[in-house]
């Protein structure tokens, strides 16, 4: 029972609601179409009851009214959806600047305390280590050379000290023969002294 109450209680009310929402819906052009199609002629005038002419006022007033409202809501809606926008727009202008920022960091090196592009970079580098292999290089044939130099010096070196030994022994020997010589030469002068 009690389901059968609410059933038509419930149907009630929504026919209740589509007649309102009816009167409601129908345009202000259609209320004063219907207004001149209903109201008596005169002459060339119509004549229009005073209550149809309240109601039709009542309810373009009521229609003007929504409208504002209407027209209210949907401009804080815009500006509501203005100010998001400018927000959203701050954050990706932020977000397009920090990207920039990390795009020039990533394309860039700190080198010696200074920003410089990866390309730069790595053309001082490879620069660098050009450098330092054509030193190596120079600096290897030197010490190469110098130290062919070095053994033939030392070869030289230990070739003239044989001479010079050589000349030492042949000199001593010399200087021996000489003194023997020099003492033969004595003992026959003593000894030709000797037998006056």
């Amino acid at each position: 029972m009690k389901y059968l109450f609410l059933s038509l209680a419930f149907t009630i009310c929504s026919f209740l609601s589509a007649q309102n929402q009816e009167s409601e819906t129908k345009s202000i052009d259609t209320q004063f179409k219907e207004l001149i199609e209903s109201s008596n002629s005169f002459k060339e005038y119509k004549v229009v009851k005073k209550a149809k002419i309240h109601d039709l006022r009542k309810n373009t007033n009521e229609h003007i009214e929504e409208l504002n409202k209407n027209i209210s809501s949907l401009q804080n809606d815009i500006s509501e959806k203005d100010s998001k926008i400018n927000t959203l727009e701050n954050k990706l202008s932020s977000v397009n600047n920090s990207l920039s920022d990390v795009n020039a960091e990533k394309d860039s090196m700190n080198f010696l305390g200074i920003q410089t592009k990866k390309g730069v970079y790595n053309m001082i580098v490879w620069s660098i280590v050009g450098i330092l292999g054509f030193l190596f290089v120079f600096m290897s044939l030197r010490f190469k050379n110098s130290n062919d130099t070095t053994k033939e010096t030392k070869i030289q070196l230990q070739t003239t000290e044989e001479e010079l030994e050589e000349l030492r022994r042949k000199s001593i020997e010399k200087e021996q023969k000489l003194g023997r010589q020099l003492q033969d030469e004595r003992n026959k002068v003593s000894k030709l002294k000797g037998d006056k």
